[in-house]
């Protein structure tokens, strides 16, 4: 109870400053220090990705901020349609640093601290920027997950006011979004499924070093790595908090996505056995798996419309096709009143696309196993229809 307690107060204090601050212009003086701050994944699903800030420590006028670019409200009207499509808003947020490490500690988070080796002209330039960001018209922005996020924003408020060159070291000539994600999100086998399933083509074409330090870590270990006019752009490295050892969650649902695929091929193996021996369509299965596929379509169907870049052009749409739910009712009809349906032929056709996709972007193999089993569902109604069966079918 009492920590609960305590989170409340941080968040609130957090938010309040937030709002506060940007009210607030900095102070400068020779005794500048501007830092990256690195921090590591939390337990929510936002935050599994660790997050960055800038510190601004003003060592003779006492001004010590982080500055934010991840500020964000659940409780904004429609938050997770408006984030589905692309349509989210973020903003800029001015907390003291004391008060941000404790809210990292407080969710067992480390935060590290990489103190950046400027000249004096690229600290005042660093906080004219930060000084226009608190305008209230630069305050919010639309943010995007791979491409303008809280750590593109805060890399290129430092990196974009400076006076020289920086030089990183070479990009990752193998590295996706789609792969670059999965090094992260490994241990949350559903949550890496749903992400991979929402994500298309685009996010399995090779990246730029730009485009890479879209994830806080890469970015620390850029700027760890990278050179500014001759010398190291970073000049010291610490943790500034502790990490308590981590108490493992209980296990949420009890099957893996792959285990979950497995139990649904061994029920799709009984039900084709018993169809082709008794010559009888089970058309309660067809059911279900018409309504399971239209869904997962209609949300994929979705997408199209975002403005995510990566969630647009996804061949999975031809496996989970949503035109299941426009066929279903004509389709069980069909089945109960002895006619041929030609729905098989039309998703055994988009099934097949939905194969071929697979050579042109990643698609989970436990969804190439359902895939598979669909297929074979409408191998077995073709089937069917060819013998001219007359038997009645059933549940």
């Amino acid at each position: 109870m009492r920590k609960r307690f305590v989170h409340i107060v941080l968040t609130v204090l957090l938010s309040v400053f937030a709002q506060t601050m940007t009210a607030q212009p900095f102070t400068y003086s020779d005794s500048v220090e501007i830092s990256l701050l690195t921090c590591s994944p939390g337990r929510e699903i936002w935050a599994e990705y660790g997050h960055t800030a800038i510190r601004y420590n003003d060592l003779h006028n006492h001004q010590d901020y982080t500055v934010n670019y991840g500020v964000f409200s659940e409780s904004q009207p429609y938050f997770i349609p408006r984030f589905v499509f692309g349509l989210t808003d973020y903003s800029m947020g001015i907390v003291p640093t004391d008060l941000f490490i404790e809210q990292y500690s407080y969710e067992n988070r480390l935060v590290t601290e990489q103190k950046l080796n400027l000249t004096a002209a690229d600290k005042l330039a660093i906080c004219k920027a930060l000084q226009e960001n608190m305008k209230p018209e630069n305050v919010v922005y639309r943010y995007n997950f791979f491409y303008d996020n809280c750590t593109s924003r805060a890399r290129d408020i430092i990196l974009g006011h400076l006076h020289g060159k920086v030089t990183f070291p070479p990009a990752d000539n193998k590295a996706t979004f789609r792969s670059m994600i999965h090094e992260w999100n490994g241990n949350g086998s559903w949550t890496q499924l749903g992400e991979d399933i929402l994500l298309g083509i685009n996010a399995d074409r090779k990246t730029t070093k730009a485009e890479q330090q879209f994830l806080p870590d890469n970015l620390r270990k850029d700027f760890e790595r990278a050179v500014y006019n001759g010398r190291p752009l970073v000049s010291t490295t610490k943790t500034l908090n502790i990490k308590s050892p981590m108490v493992e969650d209980e296990r949420g649902f009890p099957l893996t996505p792959m285990e979950a695929a497995i139990l649904f091929a061994i029920i799709a193996t009984t039900i084709l056995l018993v169809e082709y021996k008794t010559r009888k369509l089970l058309w309660g299965w067809d059911l279900l798996l018409m309504l399971a596929s239209g869904t997962i379509g209609v949300v994929l169907f979705t997408m199209i419309f975002s403005q995510h870049p990566c969630v647009s052009l996804n061949m999975i749409i031809f496996i989970f096709n949503p035109l299941a739910l426009v066929f279903v009712r004509r389709t069980i009809r069909s089945e109960c009143r002895r006619e041929k349906g030609h729905w098989w032929l039309l998703w055994e056709i988009s099934l097949f696309i939905g194969f071929i996709g697979g050579f042109f972007q990643h698609i989970p193999l436990p969804v190439l196993i359902v895939a598979l089993f669909l297929l074979l569902n409408c191998v077995m109604h073709q089937w069917i229809d060819r013998h001219h069966t007359t038997n009645i079918p059933t549940m």
